[in-house]
């Protein structure tokens, strides 16, 4: 099976993410893609799987403004004639308070609107991955791909 794992970071945190879910998908024995969301075209997305996506919140609690056009084009995508299962990694910083990490939920909804399936909650870390948190990332991995897997036995 195959995922493709998206990201958008200034800092190099959600990247740091994007890469540790690579790692546990390639563990699994995943074809896997990794790339920023700004350099895709959503359209492609539609030959995978999984769609993990790593954002970051931008000030005021918006998507970063260079995944706009991405995050549009995402809306006017129909996911529902091959499900596509989706999960959302988010970091941001809590100096932020009500803004806090906020991206990951406009993602998902977008994502759920456009027929896709969510297939794990998202992990949400405050700056970048700690070692403590590596079970959080597994447990994401393992509930997307059994999502996905269910899928598939359901065809």
């Amino acid at each position: 099976m195959k995922a493709i794992i998206l990201y958008a970071s200034i800092t190099g945190n959600a990247k740091g993410m994007a890469r540790i879910e690579q790692q546990f998908f390639e563990h699994y024995g995943w074809d896997v893609t990794l790339g920023e969301m700004i350099q895709t075209d959503p359209t492609t997305i539609k030959d995978y799987d999984v769609l993990v996506l790593a954002t970051y919140t931008w000030t005021g609690g918006v998507i970063p403004e260079e995944t706009e056009d991405f995050y549009e084009d995402l809306s006017k995508l129909d996911f529902s004639a091959k499900p596509l299962v989706f999960g959302v990694l988010g970091t941001g910083d809590p100096y932020y308070g009500k803004d806090y990490n906020t991206a990951p939920e406009l993602f998902e909804a977008v994502l759920a609107a456009s027929g896709a399936v969510q297939g794990a909650d998202p992990v949400k870390i405050a700056l970048n991955v700690k070692q403590e948190e590596m079970p959080q990332f597994a447990a994401f991995t393992k509930s997307l791909i059994a999502k996905a897997e269910a899928l598939q036995a359901d065809k």
